[in-house]
């Protein structure tokens, strides 16, 4: 009978456990399987793809879905919201098949009656696989947060992950002294530029090497698998519902990739597809499809992308811009001109020829070179026009071979060595080099500038400043890691907005530093 008692205690105290777990996940639900999250109690870290965006679709509050794979997750809802005014969320799929994107797209749909736009990546790399291809790299996914069966949600309740790494995580977080609540934000879900380096040595560090291979030609096998994936994924879900805006466009990969297929023999069999695809795509009117493929002088330039396929941010803000702006649209009357033209180009071009091309010293100029096509801004030269309002202090001017203005940086500041934090002391009270302010809202995402040490403890110290004195970009370089090189550095100020100060120190940052320290600023540009 004791035993009994004791089974049964010790039964009743499992189960009350357990329960205080489900209910304590179910309350604060990290992947939003029951509710929307409560962002005003707690902090949820958005950084589960395939758990947490079934949840964000049904749940959270917005007019337009941005969906795809790695392809498009540096895409920023802020810019979307801006550009197609509308309220935006981001829920990708890295690597995920036409099948899972899709399978989400029509969730989404079902689940919120005001969703009007999808933007979609189309991965070309997909372009020949089965209509229901997933990826089998992943383990196990998470079904029981995608269906409607209650019983199976235990999974979810009392799976150890969520419950300590996530809920009790969450509720620890409420108790120390800087916690605020909030959520991760959609820009930078998912996005990985600031992780990655670019540029011919980082795509291709030992060359672009072209290989003569026969070429194979898509075969009517081919186009059965491709006409059901695109049915099926792609066409199917827009005309179920012709009120909503569907804007697709083909990954555009680098000339790297394309000598990848070349080499292979599918360079002819992916170009066919793309036409059969185009062909079937088309036809559907709310359906808006772009291909970029035709916009060579990026395509070439390795110092956009991380690899043979991802391309930067930049390019991702710029592919906004076109489609909104229905640059790049394939139509009943011009998708035959363009597809044959980029036929020619990528049939004949010297992809050796992308060999010894310059890899930028900081991968952001070349979103730099492009901001003005995407803003309408002209680079501003900040040492020569006026509308930079430059002060200059502890420096003077002094003008190059080229007759171009150098500001020469000499000295060390007053700030004892480990005192005060630098950012605050070149905000409030001195600086050696220069400082001006300019208004990103004119257009301008970038800081451009050259910097050379010259002697002693000159070093980069670069801060940029919004209107209420918080640090939205920094560039730093401590002399001991200089060499006496010029070098060229960007801030991406993509991110901020509203006037801003910048100020550029060439002085040893504390005074310790010897009075014959000197640095160097040039070329300084807004773009």
């Amino acid at each position: 009978m004791k035993v009994k008692i004791w089974l049964i205690g010790w039964l009743i105290i499992v189960i009350t456990a357990l329960s205080v777990l489900g209910y304590w996940v179910y309350r604060i639900d990290p992947y939003f399987h029951y509710h929307k999250p409560e962002t005003d109690k707690y902090y949820y870290t958005l950084n589960n793809q395939r758990s947490q965006n079934d949840g964000i679709s049904k749940y959270f509050t917005y007019d337009a879905l941005i969906t795809g794979t790695s392809m498009i997750e540096n895409s920023r809802t802020t810019e979307t919201d801006q550009i197609f005014g509308c309220h935006s969320i981001k829920v990708c799929y890295e690597g995920g098949s036409y099948k899972e994107v899709n399978d989400n797209v029509k969730n989404a749909l079902k689940a919120n009656g005001d969703l009007k736009i999808v933007i979609r990546c189309l991965d070309m790399g997909r372009f020949l696989d089965p209509y229901d291809k997933m990826r089998k790299d992943l383990g196990r996914y998470p079904t029981y947060l995608y269906d409607n069966n209650p019983f199976n949600d235990v999974e979810y309740l009392l799976n150890r992950d969520v419950v300590f790494g996530r809920t009790y995580q969450m509720i620890l977080d409420r108790e120390k002294e800087d916690f605020e609540p909030g959520i991760t934000s959609f820009d930078e879900y998912s996005r990985w530029q600031h992780r990655v380096t670019f540029g011919i040595n980082t795509v291709a560090p030992e060359g672009i090497t072209v290989k003569e291979k026969d070429q194979v030609h898509l075969s009517e096998e081919d186009k059965e698998v491709i006409k059901k994936n695109i049915e099926l994924n792609v066409t199917g879900v827009a005309d179920e519902y012709p009120n909503v805006d569907f804007y697709y466009y083909y990954s555009p990969y680098s000339v790297a990739e394309w000598n990848k297929w070349r080499n292979s023999g599918t360079l002819y069999k992916m170009l066919e597809a793309e036409m059969y695809i185009t062909e079937m795509i088309i036809p559907h009117k709310n359906i808006h499809l772009f291909s970029f493929n035709n916009r060579t002088d990026i395509t070439t330039d390795l110092n956009h992308y991380k690899d043979r396929t991802h391309y930067a941010s930049w390019i991702s803000s710029l592919i906004l811009k076109w489609m909104h702006d229905g640059q790049g649209q394939l139509t009943e009357e011009n998708y035959r001109e363009r597809l044959k033209q980029e036929y020619e180009f990528y049939t004949t071009f010297d992809y050796a020829g992308v060999n010894g091309q310059e890899d930028y010293e900081d991968d952001y100029y070349a979103g730099a070179l492009l901001n003005q096509e995407l803003t309408g801004a002209r680079a501003l030269d900040v040492l020569h026009d006026k509308k930079a309002d430059v002060a200059v202090s502890g420096a003077n001017y002094r003008y190059d071979d080229k007759n171009q203005p150098v500001i020469v940086c000499r000295g060390a500041l007053s700030r004892e060595s480990g005192g005060e934090d630098i950012a605050e002391y070149l905000r409030d009270r001195e600086f050696i080099g220069l400082k001006f302010k300019v208004d990103l809202d004119d257009g301008y995402n970038y800081l451009v500038f050259n910097g050379q040490k010259i002697a002693d403890q000159g070093s980069l110290t670069a801060y940029v400043y919004d209107s209420d004195g918080e640090l939205v970009g920094k560039k730093t370089a401590d002399s001991k890691d200089l060499d006496n090189e010029v070098h060229q550095y960007t801030l991406d100020l993509s991110a901020a907005n509203g006037i801003v100060t910048v100020v550029l120190n060439g002085g040893c940052i504390d005074s310790a530093g010897s009075a014959d320290s000197e640095y160097q600023f040039s070329n300084i540009y807004m773009y």
